[in-house]
């Protein structure tokens, strides 16, 4: 079956609305290069006509978002909005960037999508510039046509009044109001999973950039549009600050502080544990040196109390790697001292609430063998505390072995 964009009894401009005059050229260069055998240039006549069609339908949506979804890509990506002719405003985009947007935005159908990543494959492999076993056969064109004629040319154009872009544009200007932001919040709860996307990618760019009013603005929304998150998209607000911990100068923000930015919405959302686990790790460690800091120093039970808000702050997604090294500090300042223990105790209760059966065999064995929290467990007070804890920490454990193992670390602390 010959796809009808390439019959040559068809009047394109009639048959297919949704495409412009240059394109049409494009599409009747290809039928004439098709029906004179020269597959591999008809391909090319069609990936043209393709990219032009793809390049209007982002620019009648909005270039706005499809920079933001693009922003972390690699390749050229700068669109010039000052350009007279499609060519120039899209001269500094890199095709596979258009077509990367474009598809997450929704503006183009995955099919479609993959169609042209294939075409642009056999461009620099089986086209005519480049000698090659694979040659362009009628075959592949045929299916490749058919695919961009259902998912591409015949769709219709998006509608412009109604983009994430134009109803969260009032809050780039105004400090909303609690009724104002009701409405936008009512909104969110009505997007597609798309436009929920779409969203989180506008939130962090403005999140990244630090502008106010805006950032006031999404602090506030931004719970909400979290809700409707999957776990994918959640993961990329920890990636994003993974990232510009390790690399300080990926930080493009006026004002340099994104990473502090990002992370304060971090702890906003309780999202730390969406941060890969060799950052995590570092931010627990730190927060675990506070607590030890504070548990060294005299007259500081106010000092401990703020360390552990602080690490109460993180949650307790405690990454394996960083296990022993922070809970150490938790159950020292848990414990205590000759005098007693701080209310510190308080903000510490959560990391011991939903310990599995591994976790707790660690800190069995931490009670045995770990000098950090053996330090003070010959004075009554602290060693109270210790067997409490422990005591407490029986419910969570089924196999007989796992609490014999408990019961010796009981014993043993009994005993000092």
């Amino acid at each position: 079956m010959v796809p009808e964009i390439i019959n040559s009894s068809i009047d394109i401009q009639q048959h297919f609305q949704y495409i412009d005059t240059r394109e049409k050229d494009y599409i009747e260069e290809a039928k004439s290069l098709f029906n004179s055998g020269f597959y591999s240039y008809s391909m090319l006549a069609i990936w043209n006509a393709a990219i032009n069609n793809l390049k209007r339908r982002v620019e009648a949506y909005s270039v706005e978002l499809w920079s933001t979804v693009v922003k972390d890509e690699a390749g050229r990506k700068k669109y010039d909005k000052t350009g007279e002719t499609i060519t120039e405003r899209w001269s500094n985009v890199d095709d596979l960037i258009l077509i990367k947007g474009a598809t997450s935005l929704g503006l183009l159908n995955p099919k479609a999508g993959k169609s042209l990543e294939m075409i642009n494959w056999m461009r620099n492999h089986a086209s005519p510039a480049h000698d090659s076993d694979n040659r362009v056969e009628r075959e592949d064109v045929i299916s490749l046509i058919l695919l961009l004629q259902k998912n591409l040319f015949e769709k219709s154009f998006p509608e412009p009044g109604h983009t994430i872009s134009t109803i969260f544009e009032p809050l780039k200007t105004t400090n909303l109001n609690t009724e104002e932001l009701e409405i936008l919040k009512d909104q969110i709860k009505s997007f597609r999973t798309l436009d929920i996307r779409t969203t989180y990618g506008f939130f962090m760019e403005i999140i990244n950039s630090g502008n106010e009013p805006s950032l006031s603005n999404i602090i506030n929304l931004f719970p909400t549009l979290w809700e409707f998150c999957d776990e994918d998209l959640r993961k990329v607000i920890g990636v994003k600050y993974h990232n510009l911990v390790l690399d300080p100068n990926s930080d493009d923000s006026p004002d340099k502080g994104a990473k502090t930015r990002i992370f304060e919405q971090i702890i906003r959302l309780n999202a730390v544990n969406y941060i890969p686990d060799g950052t995590r790790a570092r931010i627990f460690r730190r927060a675990a040196d506070k607590l030890r800091t504070t548990k060294n120093t005299s007259y500081g039970w106010h000092l401990e109390e703020s360390a552990a808000l602080n690490i109460n702050q993180l949650g307790t997604s405690v990454p394996s790697v960083a296990f022993e090294e922070v809970y150490q500090e938790i159950i020292a300042v848990w414990c205590g001292n000759f005098w007693g223990r701080s209310s510190s105790h308080t903000n510490l209760q959560p990391f011991f609430n939903d310990l599995n059966t591994d976790k707790v065999r660690i800190i069995t064995n931490m009670f045995l063998n770990n000098e950090r929290v053996l330090e003070e467990l010959s004075q009554r007070k602290p060693k109270d505390e210790a067997l409490e804890l422990l005591r407490s920490l029986e419910a969570k454990l089924t196999i007989e072995a796992h609490k014999q193992e408990l019961q010796n670390a009981i014993n043993y602390i009994s005993r000092l």
